[in-house]
């Protein structure tokens, strides 16, 4: 039986981590060309004139602790949507595999697909049930080439959320054929968070969250990918480095500092 490493595009798991120049306190690092000078008005800790860190170590650790994961399994992204992105690039090989959609539901997920060359099932919400999950429906229509199956809980538009033992059965259901992505960005405004249970017992389900709702900070862009480590590891090997702008790490982990005090 095969595990979910093993859905992963097999260019992932060869690919070799991007290694950008280290930095060096007190030093003009022309390795990394970056300019020596501050910006006018710039009063930044670092300096907005040198890269911010490849990956926001700082920031995700605050994100982890506030999700109440480890730092190993949470992959900072700008904003959920590039997750869904990300997740599309590395389980999808263009005109070959595709993913599994409920609608009517969030329509980035077929904007993605469509980017990549991924083919898209789509097995309707039952409507006449008020828009309940088709688990059954989708185990039995799942291939070879099915990868991935998004779950918007609560959903968007409809904003109704589904029950957690119904996305545990789809997990099972699909244990080493394909991957449960529960994109969580609404899960603030719900009556409970299954989180850390999914992750705990299912090795194929990964968490999508976001701040833009929860603390209005859409301008900021700052999503979290969660899921085991492993896993997170390999997709994070695709994310290009500095891909969170020191502003922005800035901003959110104030606020998250303020929401702890809160």
């Amino acid at each position: 039986m095969s595990t979910t490493l093993d859905l992963l595009r097999p260019e992932l798991s060869r690919l070799k981590p991007y290694k950008p120049a280290d930095y060096v306190g007190g030093c003009i690092r022309l390795n990394a060309n970056e300019t020596p000078w501050r910006p006018p008005g710039d009063d930044s800790r670092d300096g907005l004139n040198r890269y911010p860190d490849p990956r926001p170590a700082e920031l995700a650790a605050q994100l982890a602790a506030h999700y109440g994961v480890a730092a190993d399994m949470l992959l900072v992204t700008r904003g959920s949507s590039e997750a869904i992105d990300m997740l599309i690039r590395s389980f999808c090989r263009a005109g070959r595999d595709e993913i599994v959609l409920c609608p009517p539901t969030f329509g980035m997920y077929e904007f993605y697909a469509q980017i990549q060359g991924a083919a898209i099932r789509r097995i309707p919400l039952n409507r006449d049930q008020g828009y309940t999950l088709p688990v059954d429906e989708i185990c039995a229509q799942w291939t070879d080439c099915s990868k991935l199956v998004f779950v918007c809980s609560p959903n968007n538009p409809t904003g109704n959320s589904f029950p957690d033992s119904e996305v545990e059965r789809l997990a099972t259901g699909l244990a080493g054929r394909g991957v449960v992505v529960l994109d969580s960005a609404y899960v603030e405004f719900a009556a409970s968070d299954p989180l850390h249970g999914m992750l705990a017992r299912h090795d194929n389900v990964v968490v999508l969250r976001t701040l833009s709702k929860s603390l209005s900070l859409a301008g900021i862009r700052c999503g979290s990918m969660i899921g085991r480590a492993p896993l997170i590891e390999l997709i994070g090997r695709a994310l290009p480095p500095y891909c969170f702008p020191t502003t922005s790490q800035v901003a959110v982990m104030r606020c998250l500092g303020a929401e702890a005090q809160s």
